[in-house]
């Protein structure tokens, strides 16, 4: 038999390339993860939550871990969805430190989505290099970093989103599903999703896959089985979220239209998260597939097509909250997965402007310009982490005191009376030992003195004061928090910590009658 040595040969030093081509692909991988995974996991230990919604996600995943054993499905209705903090509660029942847990847990989604951005970087450029930007960019981005170090559901809920883009861009539908699923057990905004993606693939298969669709419907309806199971209301949660943005406007009155003032603090903070230079790629992008869709639509680029799809719902549900006062305030941290999404996207514009400018050189200083000006405009969220720093010592100044008195008080049930989540999870107290407005009985909420004879009954002596909305305090006492150093009647002023983040937070000891 005649064998043909040239073919061998060729064949043989095929096989090599293509295993040196898989090797150097696990370990660019394994490098992108060990690096990404390292940065968070450390921010994670070392920078606190970033808001007090953190502590309330907080307080709810040590309930959860503390009940596992026989929780009922009226159990997870709450104000939030339940997915993230049953996920954090499961470990946290083995080693009970639900801060730690939960910060873990946010951590490991902020390091899968830098990956996932490369990832996708990848796939909509076919450049290492430009993917490997996209990377550096979210992996040093300042907001990125916090919000991945807190007990909160913003990055997770982006970790998903950036998951299901990926399945798709590779029309791995049932994956892209199972992760739309997973973000709509997290956060509302994914709820988008159940149109989103069989619209997509209608117009990319001309059909509907059943199994797909059932997927996306089912968070939401097992949402309204556990309102039901809880309140005999399946629609509790929306009624819930109507009474809390009543009272918020109640207590910010400007916000009730649209005042000039407020509209400009909330475009900055939002674009201090979505960053202005790659919200504005979005813009090109979805603007360009729009163009093309009208002249050509054979030649629509799918990656960038799901990419772009995905963004304008996640924003198109951002909006219309804003606008209908659903949302009546915006935060940097909602514009955080619009960051996440438009990174691809600004990498596959820039390797466009590789293709269409001549000279290349013009080309690569215009890109050059245009990623310096990204991390300019991240460089700028630092004073965010410096002012949330801030007020993290604030809050654990109060804590520690509160927690000293109540130990010197040598008494197991004096407590202490405190809306602020983040003091009662900071001062390492057993949750029995606070009161709180929501928990106080609806008898004793319009007149001081019935406030002031619950607060006895519940062996309150101290009380910590936070000029937020849906606190009693605020509402009866009008005149407390302002004066350092001034007794308000039987409140008896003992310190404060100056916020620069959010409300300042007052001590005050209850006088004996």
């Amino acid at each position: 038999m005649d064998v043909n040595i040239s073919t061998v040969s060729k064949s043989s030093s095929s096989i090599r390339d293509k295993s040196v081509g898989t090797r150097s692909h696990v370990w660019t991988w394994t490098l992108l993860w060990s690096v990404a995974l390292v940065a968070r996991l450390a921010a994670a230990f070392f920078l606190p939550n970033a808001e007090r919604d953190g502590y309330s996600y907080v307080e709810t995943i040590a309930w959860l871990s503390a009940n596992l054993g026989h929780l009922r499905l009226a159990d997870l209705f709450g104000f939030w969805l339940p997915f993230f903090q049953l996920t954090a509660a499961i470990p946290n029942a083995l080693i009970d430190h639900p801060l730690l847990i939960g910060k873990i847990l946010s951590g490991l989604c902020g390091a899968a989505s830098c990956v996932l951005v490369f990832a996708i970087a990848l796939k909509l450029t076919r450049s290492v290099a430009l993917a490997s930007i996209s990377f550096a960019l979210v992996l040093c981005n300042p907001l990125h970093i916090l919000y991945s170090a807190s007990s909160m559901t913003d990055v997770p809920h982006a970790c998903l989103v950036l998951a299901s883009v990926w399945f798709l861009v590779q029309e791995r539908w049932l994956g892209a599903a199972i992760f739309a699923a997973l973000a709509e057990s997290v956060r509302m905004e994914a709820w988008t999703f159940i149109l989103l993606l069989p619209l997509l693939q209608f117009i990319r298969q001309r059909r509907i896959s059943i199994i797909a669709l059932g997927l996306l419907v089912l968070p939401p309806l097992i949402w309204l089985v556990i309102c039901h199971r809880a309140t005999g209301d399946p629609l509790a949660s929306f009624a819930d979220r109507v009474r809390y943005n009543a009272s918020y406007l109640d207590f910010n009155p400007t916000r009730r239209g649209f005042a000039l003032a407020d509209i400009n603090r909330d475009v900055i903070y939002f674009f201090l998260g979505a960053n202005p230079i790659v919200f504005l790629a979005i813009i090109i992008a979805s603007s360009w597939s729009i163009f093309q869709a009208i002249r050509q639509p054979s030649r629509l680029f799918w990656p960038v097509t799901v990419v772009i799809a995905y963004a304008l719902a996640l924003f198109g549900f951002v909006l219309l909250a804003y606008l209908t006062k659903r949302q009546p305030v915006l935060f940097p941290r909602y514009g955080l997965i619009f960051f996440t999404l438009g990174l691809p996207l600004l990498m596959w514009w820039l390797q466009l402007l590789f293709s269409q400018v001549k000279p290349l050189q013009l080309a690569q200083y215009a890109a050059g310009a245009v990623i310096a000006l990204s991390l300019w405009q991240s460089a700028r969220q630092i004073s965010v982490i410096v002012k949330v720093l801030d007020d993290f010592q604030a809050h654990r100044q109060v804590a520690l005191a509160v927690a000293a008195a109540l130990q010197e008080s040598h008494d197991e049930t004096s407590r202490c009376f405190a809306d602020d989540a983040a003091i009662r999870v900071l001062s390492g107290l057993p949750i029995e030992r606070f009161a709180r407005s929501n928990t106080a009985p609806a008898a004793v909420q319009q007149s001081a003195a019935d406030f002031e004879t619950y607060l006895h009954e519940q062996n309150v002596i101290y009380l910590v004061f936070t000029s937020v909305e849906d606190s009693l305090p605020v509402k009866l006492y009008p005149e407390l928090g302002h004066n350092p150093g001034l007794d308000v009647g039987r409140f008896q002023f003992l310190t404060m910590a100056l916020s620069p983040f959010g409300p300042d937070v007052w001590l005050y000891r209850l006088r004996s009658e």
